[in-house]
């Protein structure tokens, strides 16, 4: 047993041989692989290895400050400053524009009526309008009061028409006034001639009245 297993190793390590002599030496009997070639050199793009950094973004440096102005952990810490209040509208000044239209007396208490902003109002003594005060009465004028301010309100008068009580010109004619219509009856009577004497009265009847005239149709019996 041993006698056959020692052929079969030598013939084990011979093919091994001349495997190996196959792999060293070519058909025409030279060494393979003797001198080495280097690789082709492979290109390598980094751009697309690097991941894409994100783009600068300006920053609000107010919220740095404010943070160091209140410090987070400070026991000085104050809150935030309120926001600026909202600019009030100047009111608007009706007064500047009224127009006195009338004063009175009553109750012990005086007033008068204004116009203001196209309205009429009545108002009394003290009473306020448009935020003024009416603290004064004086003949035909009128004071109002606002804090440290004054306002003095003048009645206007009445526009007259001048009359001189003299007769218009001659080239003026006076306004002819329109003429009633005359009745069918007067229009039939004749008128008297200047020569033909006084006029005569109207014929009474035998009841003793006069005749009464006929206006657009016979007179009743």
């Amino acid at each position: 047993m041993k006698k056959y297993s020692l052929h079969v190793l030598v013939f084990i390590n011979v093919a091994l041989a001349l495997v190996l002599a196959s792999l060293w030496i070519d058909k025409s009997g030279h060494l393979r692989n003797i001198h080495w070639k280097a690789p082709p050199p492979q290109t390598v793009d980094y751009a697309s290895m690097v991941p894409v950094l994100p783009r600068s973004v300006p920053t609000d440096t107010g919220q740095f400050i404010a943070m160091l102005d209140r410090p987070v952990f400070s026991p000085t810490r104050r809150p935030p400053p309120p926001p600026p209040p909202p600019e009030e509208k100047a009111p608007v000044d009706n007064l500047s524009t009224a127009q006195l239209s009338g004063l009175f007396q009553g109750g012990g208490d005086g007033g008068v009526i204004i116009q203001i902003a196209g309205k009429h109002k009545r108002v009394r003594l003290r009473e306020v309008v448009e935020g003024w005060t009416l603290s004064a009465i004086q003949d035909r004028s009128v004071t109002f009061t606002l804090g440290g301010q004054s306002r003095v309100l003048q009645l206007p008068r009445a526009a007259l028409t001048s009359y001189t009580g003299l007769p218009p010109a001659a080239g003026s004619a006076a306004p002819s006034m329109p003429r009633s219509p005359v009745p069918a009856a007067a229009q039939n009577v004749p008128l008297p001639s200047v020569n033909s004497g006084p006029v005569q009265p109207p014929a009474v009847r035998a009841t003793g009245r006069p005749l009464q005239p006929v206006f657009g149709g016979s007179a009743s019996q």
